[in-house]
């Protein structure tokens, strides 16, 4: 029995000694890292001593190539000024990046004016540096753009509100693509843009701008950094746009910290944006303008949150315009919204606005500095990989010991049972080894961040559920988002509906060529592999392309859901087929029927069943899907839901979120009713 039993002991001492090496390589080489930045931060890292991580949110304005390319370098320079170890948090909007503020997964971050005010109100944020542009000038413009060839040349032309335009605005928390717009054309005119034109999309000011250059829109909104970024990197593009229309000047962007960062940190931040490109020899300056050149910035000021008071003058003043255009408020309602914005307004001219600068000084901040706390610098987490390790080892073990034979019956070999150990132990590793990616080491948050998460749902909720007038304001509100959901709803459906149709009667060729048993092997395995494109593609990628032929709208959607389905339901039919019983195939055969024949008289009735199973269950997850298509301007209620989102608009969303689940239910409930009946 030795010469037996040497072999397997001698590979499982193998596979100990990997499982130990890859364990402890996944566990100590991501150690936790400091990820907090509301408690002090330590001195410049000694060599080896892991450096405090700071998350520098940076809105999306661009895509995120051309971001990171862009930022790097300056991201580089504050990591090597701060001592920090700078992250940059890129977000596909303006709430991504107030949201993680918010809840401390950003600690400073670049924002437009009316996002930063967003961040000053919802996420404890406080203005300390603003931008320049490399020309020192302190402002720039929103602009409104149309196609180079267009008939469009006057704001006036974009206004006729025949619903023949499809319009490009900003994301609802952008300055010059959103607000202003909003202020100083759509405002005055009492013009709701979701209503005089064909269809409204929401985007960053790049995707504007390729929209509108390549006829997907007629008229965006952008501003003039923007353009002149443009121009540099995409000059073909920027030279099929037209200006149509520009805004007065608007403040540059603001620099946001939260509140309640820690001094040391405050004071190495501003050091960093007082100095840089300023500070150093002659070369070491040229070297830093040239960082960001590309990020069309000049040098930083200081700021405080009084620099938003223009932000807040220019809100209220379109509040205004909207609430004396709004047909739906009585005298008195209209009288006593109107004293109340106008008191506000006093309040800001005279600079009672609530947004003083916390005294965000240098000095003050490196008086303070001295009074924080030092913290330790943590090492590698040895015990979580020691524990790892054991578990690895220690499941090997029990699942050895577990399997041995014992009595009668029969019994598994030792290298089959070694090689089953063997396999899970590999899963462990395999575990191991993706749980710092996948950040699993922060798991412990949505315990200890509970609370954070309760605040957020509360903000659904009335804000006092004791108070009748709380009630009232909520329940008027909830309704109005009621109305404008459900018919938004049905559209959804409808796309659901005639995606998964299109998509059955699509599959069900695709299914039989794809079925081993029905098609020979030289059909089936191109056949399948274009399934696998249909079924890899994900729909917003589809509906992208589609966009390109219909324009916006529920057309694109619809045929985004019946693309990506096909590949999905044809290759549920091809298993299907490839499952029945070959009886009835060969007593239809035998009767000299062609193959045709068979497949229709033999094939088909077995499955068709499940085939209408496997639909109905593709009509409710299409469903689902065609809510997100209106992230991308595909209609339907995914639109006015990440608006609302966006918008921090949060009854508004609840409204929608609930005719969702309600309509996603009922689907299920009649899917299951077909579905008994048919099998």
């Amino acid at each position: 029995m030795r010469p037996v039993l040497t072999q397997p002991i001698r590979s499982l001492a193998k596979v100990c000694l990997l499982l130990a090496a890859l364990t402890l390589t996944a566990c100590s080489g991501s150690a936790d890292q400091p990820r907090s930045s509301t408690g002090a931060a330590s001195n410049a890292a000694a060599p080896g001593e892991e450096r405090r991580v700071l998350n520098f949110g940076i809105i999306a304005t661009e895509s995120s190539s051309t971001q990171e390319v862009n930022w790097r370098p300056f991201i580089d320079a504050m990591s090597e000024w701060t001592g920090y170890d700078i992250q940059p948090y890129y977000a596909s909007d303006y709430a991504g990046v107030i949201q993680a503020m918010r809840y401390d997964s950003v600690q400073f971050a670049w924002f437009s004016n009316f996002s930063g005010l967003q961040a000053v109100r919802r996420a404890g944020g406080e203005v300390f540096a603003k931008a320049t542009y490399p020309d020192g000038s302190e402002g720039y413009h929103s602009v409104l753009l149309v196609p180079n060839d267009s008939p469009i040349r006057t704001v006036d032309d974009i206004l006729t509100c025949d619903q023949s335009l499809d319009f490009g605005m900003g994301d609802p928390n952008s300055t010059s693509g959103y607000l202003v717009p909003s202020a100083f054309i759509f405002a005055p005119r009492g013009i709701d843009p979701n209503e005089c034109y064909n269809s409204v999309r929401n985007a960053n000011h790049e995707a504007n701008a390729v929209a509108v250059a390549n006829d997907l829109i007629d008229v965006g909104t952008n501003n003039t950094t923007n353009m002149i970024l443009l121009e540099r990197s995409r000059p073909d593009m920027h030279a099929r746009l037209r200006e149509i229309w520009r805004s007065p000047m608007i403040g540059t962007d603001p620099i946001v910290w939260r509140a309640d960062l820690d001094v040391e940190a405050k004071q190495r931040l501003q050091y960093f944006f007082m100095n840089y490109g300023r500070m150093g020899t002659a070369e070491e300056v040229a070297e830093a303008r040239a960082i960001l050149d590309p990020l069309y910035f000049g040098t930083f000021l200081p700021a405080s949150n009084a620099h938003l008071d223009p932000i807040v003058q220019l809100e209220i003043v379109r509040d205004l315009t909207n609430v004396r255009n709004d047909p739906d408020l009585t005298d008195e309602e209209r009288s006593t919204r109107i004293a109340e914005l106008e008191a506000r307004l006093a309040e800001v001219e005279a600079g009672n606005t609530g947004l003083t600068s916390q005294g965000n000084s240098f000095e003050q901040i490196t008086n303070e500095a001295a009074d924080q706390p030092q913290p330790e610098a943590e090492g590698p987490n040895w015990i979580m990989g020691g524990v790892l390790l054991i578990v690895a080892v220690g499941g090997m073990v029990v699942l050895l010991w577990a399997s041995a034979p014992r009595g009668p019956g029969p019994k598994v070999p030792l290298m089959e049972r070694v090689a089953n150990s063997v396999i899970a132990a590999g899963t462990i590793v395999v575990l191991v080894w993706s749980f710092d990616s996948a950040d699993m080491d922060r798991a412990y948050l949505l315990v200890e961040n509970a609370g954070d998460m309760g605040e957020f749902i509360g903000g659904f909720l009335p804000d006092d559920i004791a108070d009748s007038a709380s009630r009232a304001s909520y329940w008027q509100a909830l309704s109005h988002g009621l109305e404008e959901a459900i018919p938004q709803m049905v559209v959804t459906v409808q796309i659901a509906i005639w995606g998964t149709f299109i998509a059955v009667v699509s599959a069900i060729p695709f299914g039989l060529l794809s079925a081993r048993n029905v098609a020979p092997g030289w059909v089936v395995q191109p056949v399948r592999r274009m399934m696998d494109v249909c079924r890899s593609i994900n729909e917003l990628i589809i509906a992208l392309v589609f966009i390109a032929a219909v324009g916006l709208g529920p057309l694109a959607g619809v045929m985004a859901l019946a693309f990506h389905t096909t590949g999905v339901l044809a290759k549920l039919f091809s298993e299907a087929v490839e499952s029945i019983d070959h009886g009835p195939v060969e007593g239809v055969r035998a009767t000299g029927a062609r193959p045709i024949h068979e497949v229709i008289w033999a094939v088909i009735p077995q499955v068709a069943p499940l085939w209408t199973s496997f639909g109905l269950y593709r009509f409710e997850s299409n469903a689902r899907s065609a809510t997100v298509l209106g992230l991308i301007g595909a209609g339907g209620i995914g639109q006015i839901l990440f608006e609302a989102v966006r918008a921090f608009d949060y009854q508004r969303t609840a409204a929608i979120v609930l005719v969702i689940v309600i309509a996603v239910s009922l689907i299920d409930m009649m899917s299951q009713l077909l579905r008994k009946r048919l099998t």
